[in-house]
């Protein structure tokens, strides 16, 4: 069944990178969420509609986890599995024509990511992994690089816009950082070595896919909810390179800190 999950899953994401790829040049109905950088275009609500459609007809028992207000519970055999969907990754950049824009496509059992798609239709490439069978990059084997001290590092950004606005921002002890504006992206980049590690203030439809991606090219993440009985809460996700795992988490989590005061 994951083979087919999996094919599944890669047809949604091109075709919901079809509907990114398509209004990239057009103008947007934007709206704000949360915050004025949390923005939410048509283009976001088409390709969930576009993701969802397609995999309930393939799997109409699944329950679904989307991040544009969709929610539903499995049925019969199906309650065991969730599809968490995160339709356009790096909506802002989408609208200024930056192309670190994804699609986050994971298949849970029993709250388990074991099937995962990150696909980016502006950079032409598509992160895939099944537990088990590894991490693969456009259909070749992908890993983490082997990184074992900070002051080596490449690192992706450090939490979010909201979280730096208005504060004191330190930058790790690495040897290079970069800023994606795209949690997704960052992860992909993490899966076949381009970056060492980020860390993320993001919700679950973010890292749902990367949950099986990373751990499948070797690397590590370390994540919790702000409140564990809300699957839409927000949550702190750190992932990185083993080597340096520990001490990146000690140093992601004293600048949280920081900027959380």
């Amino acid at each position: 069944m994951y083979d087919q999950a999996l094919t599944v899953a890669i047809a949604a994401a091109q075709k919901a990178g079809k509907c990114i790829t398509d209004g990239i040049d057009q103008m947007h109905d934007i709206q704000t969420k949360s915050d004025p950088v949390d923005r939410l275009t048509e283009t976001d609500l088409e390709a969930q509609k576009v993701i969802v459609s397609d995999i309930e007809a393939s799997f109409p028992d699944h329950g679904f986890l989307a991040e544009e207000d969709f929610t539903r519970e499995g049925t019969g055999e199906g309650a065991a599995y969730r599809w968490v969907i995160d339709p356009v990754d790096g909506t802002s950049n989408f609208i200024q024509r930056l192309p670190f824009v994804g699609v986050s496509i994971a298949l849970q059992e029993n709250g388990e990511s074991v099937v995962g798609v990150l696909h980016f239709p502006l950079l032409g490439t598509t992160y895939t992994a099944i537990k088990g069978d590894g991490a693969l990059r456009d259909g070749k084997k992908v890993h983490v690089r082997d990184c074992s001290e900070m002051s080596k590092a490449f690192i992706a950004e450090i939490f979010s816009d909201r979280m730096h606005r208005g504060k004191d921002v330190l930058f790790p002890p690495c040897l290079a950082y970069r800023k994606f504006g795209s949690a997704v992206t960052s992860l992909g980049f993490l899966a076949d070595g381009s970056v060492d590690g980020t860390a993320l203030r993001c919700c679950r439809w973010d890292i749902a896919a990367a949950e099986v991606i990373i751990p499948e090219a070797g690397g590590k993440m370390t994540w919790q909810y702000d409140d564990p009985n809300d699957d839409r809460s927000v949550l702190t996700c750190i992932a990185s390179t083993p080597g340096i795992h520990d001490a990146f988490v000690e140093i992601a989590m004293s600048q949280y800190d920081t900027m959380s005061q």
